[in-house]
């Protein structure tokens, strides 16, 4: 019950986060007449907001109120969103978009924090792997949600900006479900505080380095903005593929990667999270390199495409796991999310710099594969620097709990 809880809140905290994304013409280009270019800040700064939140996080953290946090951002995310609906002009929307990006880091990290701690820790990668599908769901059906909306739209704007005040009404929603449920939820913290004595705490370790967890983090969302971005375009262009079957791939491979994540996260439990995230970081990585070569083949790409989903669902839920398991924390959290929103704009920005100096047909098809199997190499690099350094703390803190 206490799982239901927490995953209807991501599921109405995360829906209105993708429901702009495909409809950025009307609200932002057609409404305040600002070319394509400017109009991607609306992105961009909601992204870059969320690094403002860790300091928000650790006040948190030190005042112990996270479930009244998530309570209060839920809400002032809708209030964001309601202003957003008024005419308020262009910039002054970019100012409160990135003011929401820092209630959406709020949200969560107490919400997976929450995740981590509502069971045993033995299933903690399934736990996260619900989590990330959920939250696929959410995102994928935020994006056709408001594309529908927008569909419907008489020519006057006011149905596209409608998913303003959709968005805003799950937020609030949100926020009276966590402000009411707030004793059960804080319930739920309490239950993973382990009493230790002073001499088994000076004997364990230190918690593990953060910085290869936000590594993986910012390297997973960078190859993700790449998908996104550069692979439509690249069996566009370069290959030449039908706008159906473009669909179908990229579509098939998302998929994969958010409903995966449930038997990838349960797959983790059973071998180790480690040990799943190095084997499911070099298949993607190995997946990613191969796309290109094998793109010509109709067979072999839908192949390659099989092995990037399924290295790709394993990235999310074990890399929450661990860093539940070794750091931990609302600012682990939230600086997770912060490294992730950062690497997804190095990517997305990878696309639009393609956009922009690379031609377009079969003459760009070098161009295409150098950036590509870069990435991948990028991505592969990430996976063998950071994974040893958490195995090596990984490994310290057994010794030390199996010699007490």
């Amino acid at each position: 019950m206490d799982f239901m809880l927490i995953g209807v809140l991501l599921v109405l905290t995360a829906l209105p986060d993708a429901m702009v994304v495909p409809i950025l013409e009307e609200l932002m280009v057609e409404r305040y007449g600002v070319a394509p270019g400017p109009a991607h800040a609306f992105i961009s700064i909601n992204l870059l907001g969320g690094l403002c939140a860790l300091p928000l996080l650790r006040t948190t953290m030190r005042i112990g109120r996270p479930v009244l946090a998530v309570a209060i951002a839920a809400i002032a995310d809708g209030l964001l969103l309601a202003a957003m609906w008024l005419p308020i002009g262009f910039w002054p929307t970019i100012v409160l978009r990135g003011v929401e990006g820092v209630a959406d880091v709020v949200v969560f990290a107490v919400v997976f924090d929450l995740v981590g701690q509502s069971g045993r820790a033995r299933a903690a990668g399934l736990r996260f792997g619900i989590g990330a599908a959920l939250l696929s769901i959410a995102l994928g059906g935020g994006a056709i949600l408001g594309g529908q909306i927008a569909r419907a739209d008489d020519g006057s704007g006011d149905a596209a900006r409608a998913v303003y005040l959709i968005g805003a009404s799950a937020c609030f929603l949100a926020g009276v479900i966590a402000f009411l449920a707030r004793h059960r939820l804080r319930r739920v913290e309490s239950k993973s505080a382990k009493p230790s004595t002073p001499a088994v705490a000076a004997a364990v370790p230190s918690r593990a380095p953060l910085w290869p967890l936000l590594l993986m983090a910012s390297a997973d969302r960078a190859a993700g903005g790449l998908l996104t971005g550069t692979l439509g375009l690249f069996l566009a262009e370069a290959i030449g593929l039908d706008p159906s079957i473009r669909g179908r791939l990229i579509g098939s491979v998302l998929l994969m990667m958010g409903l995966g994540a449930i038997p990838a996260g349960w797959v983790s439990d059973r071998f180790g999270d480690l040990r799943i995230r190095a084997i499911g970081g070099v298949a993607f990585a190995a997946g990613l390199f191969l796309l290109p070569l094998a793109a010509d083949d109709l067979p072999s790409l839908i192949q390659t495409m099989l092995l990037l989903g399924v290295g790709g669902a394993t990235l999310l839920p074990t890399s929450l796991a661990l860093l539940d398991r070794l750091y931990g924390g609302l600012f682990g959290m939230g600086g997770f999310r912060a490294a992730g929103d950062i690497g997804f704009l190095v990517g997305v920005s990878m696309a639009g710099l393609l956009l922009y100096l690379l031609g377009s047909g079969r003459s760009s098809y070098s161009e295409y594969v150098a950036v590509i199997c870069g990435f991948a190499i990028m991505h592969l690099c990430t996976t063998l620097v950071a994974v040893p350094a958490l195995a090596r703390r990984d490994r310290a803190m057994n010794r030390t709990e199996q010699s007490m």
